[in-house]
């Protein structure tokens, strides 16, 4: 019986990893690609900044979208304030004559409130979504909405690209993982629809915005699954490229990945119906392998390797899993102070695995205690 679970954990971490990009790059030989009627269409687009004191960042971010490549007359630009105690809200007050509108809650309620707030109020078909933190290519917006031409596209996530100007190992990390998530999400888009979106950057028609969506949850995932269930699909478009800054700190990424990794949890269980393959087929694959197994990662990892010393006398091959394993984790937790004096790609890669890991089984049992999250903090420098 131990035998049978190490080696279907084992095999579960590979596919994971390797064999599911390697499945979907085989269905897409078989299977038609559904592509995307795209043209240059021009509708009433509101953009929406949920911000909580972003004083840093705010007026870049204001500034960037009145640069977009899109029709200034058909662009509305919204900024709601989560109760900043900074000087936020003055700031986007000063450009009120460049027709900025700022919507200020009246207590800290988080993203999904704000959002829910200023909705019935927006113009626009299309509602894009964008941090404050992010600047976006000045095509971006334009290239976002030409895939609304295709009536059965319901939703659309832009491209984030990571920028590390401290050169942190952290961030080589996280912009290695992007590149990575970057190839899984053209896949996904191809083969049926994207099991999630980049917070930083996404559209959707202002008509499938789930406004009952519970302020816990996080709605770069729960948007594309209801988008999903409505009939409708989400897309990639790699040209609508937003840039944000990577994290620069351990701890910061920590908490960065724990939040996720609750928010994941509860919206996964929120929309559980979605894992119905007999009622989603395909995309229920892609929930499954994309967002289900990369959350059970951490508990997988650490049952092989308690399976693994109890096999250890069973056979030589045993044991040199179990090497691999102690010099991939030791390479892990001494490879980032070693990184600093020695140019080691194999060791930042296994540094960043095992952090996102351990901040993922945090998060697991953050969620067991019953811990949800609302609000949010940038905290970056």
């Amino acid at each position: 019986m131990i035998k049978f679970i190490f080696w279907f954990l084992l095999f579960s971490i590979g596919y994971t990893y390797f064999g599911y990009p390697i499945l979907m790059a085989i269905l897409l030989k078989i299977k038609k690609n559904k592509l995307v009627n795209k043209a240059e269409i021009f509708p009433l687009v509101s953009i929406v900044i949920a911000a909580y004191n972003e004083e840093k960042n705010i007026g870049a971010k204001i500034s960037d979208l009145l640069n977009l490549d899109y029709p200034r007359e058909k662009m509305e630009i919204t900024v709601v304030s989560d109760f900043s105690t900074d000087q936020t809200d003055e700031i986007v007050r000063s450009f009120a004559d460049r027709g900025i509108k700022l919507v200020r809650l009246k207590k800290r309620s988080g993203k999904i409130d704000a959002y829910r707030n200023v909705l019935p109020d927006l113009n626009g078909e299309i509602i894009v979504f964008s941090d404050a933190t992010s600047l976006l290519d000045r095509y971006s917006i334009g290239k976002l909405i030409n895939n609304f031409n295709d009536p059965t596209v319901g939703c659309v996530g832009g491209l984030l690209m990571y920028i590390n100007p401290k050169n942190a190992l952290v961030g080589k990390g996280e912009r290695k993982y992007w590149s990575y998530e970057k190839r899984i999400r053209e896949y996904e888009s191809k083969l049926d629809s994207l099991p999630s979106v980049s917070g930083t950057l996404y559209a959707v028609r202002k008509e499938l915005f789930p406004l009952d969506m519970k302020e816990y949850l996080a709605d770069d995932l729960i948007i594309p699954l209801i988008v999903k269930k409505k009939g409708y699909r989400t897309v990639f478009e790699k040209g609508a490229i937003c840039k944000d800054f990577t994290t620069i700190t351990i701890k910061e990424e920590m908490a960065k990945r724990i939040r996720i990794t609750v928010q994941n949890i509860r919206g996964l269980l929120d929309q559980l119906e979605i894992l119905n393959f007999f009622k989603y087929g395909i995309f229920s694959l892609l929930v499954f392998s994309h967002k289900v197994l990369r959350l059970l990662i951490p508990v997988f990892l650490l049952v092989l390797f308690i399976c693994n010393i109890i096999l250890i006398t069973q056979h030589y091959l045993y044991s040199l899993i179990l090497l691999a394993q102690l010099l991939f984790y030791v390479m892990g937790i001494f490879g980032h102070q070693l990184n600093k004096k020695i140019k080691l790609t194999a060791a930042n890669t296994s540094f960043y695995f095992c952090l996102s890991n351990i901040s993922i089984f945090i998060g697991i049992l953050e969620f067991i205690k019953g811990n949800k999250v609302t609000t949010w903090e940038t905290v970056r420098t």
